[in-house]
């Protein structure tokens, strides 16, 4: 059975991980591989075979489909407060100028009245 590159590297990942783990079963795993070296997996137990492309090209067009999409809800967030925010401005009312207040007219006595 030829394996790539990728994925001789996962196996000895995988079998590092197990030695790490269990020793006494990382020991019998490689028992194993010294007594059958070469033979082929059944059937039954092997996966098809699925072109590379297509599963690349869809992670690829996920990739940058994302951030195109982030962006537009972004903006849509911002200008949508941005109208919310300029039509809160239109119904305020205006800061008119205070109506004038009434002049400050001496009291008999001589001292200022408010």
């Amino acid at each position: 059975m030829r394996l790539s590159y990728r994925q001789q590297r996962q196996f000895r990942l995988i079998e590092a991980a197990l030695r790490r783990s269990d020793p006494h079963l990382g020991a019998m795993f490689g028992i194993f591989g010294r007594l059958y070296p070469g033979q082929d997996l059944p059937g039954a137990e092997q996966l098809p075979n699925q072109p590379a492309g297509r599963g690349h090209l869809r992670r690829a067009a996920a990739w940058l489909v994302a951030p195109v999409i982030t962006a537009a809800v972004a903006i849509s967030v911002l200008l949508g407060k941005a109208v919310t925010l300029a039509a809160a401005r239109r119904r305020a009312p205006s800061s008119a100028p205070a109506a004038p207040r009434e002049p400050i007219r001496p009291r008999s006595d001589g001292s200022a009245a408010h």
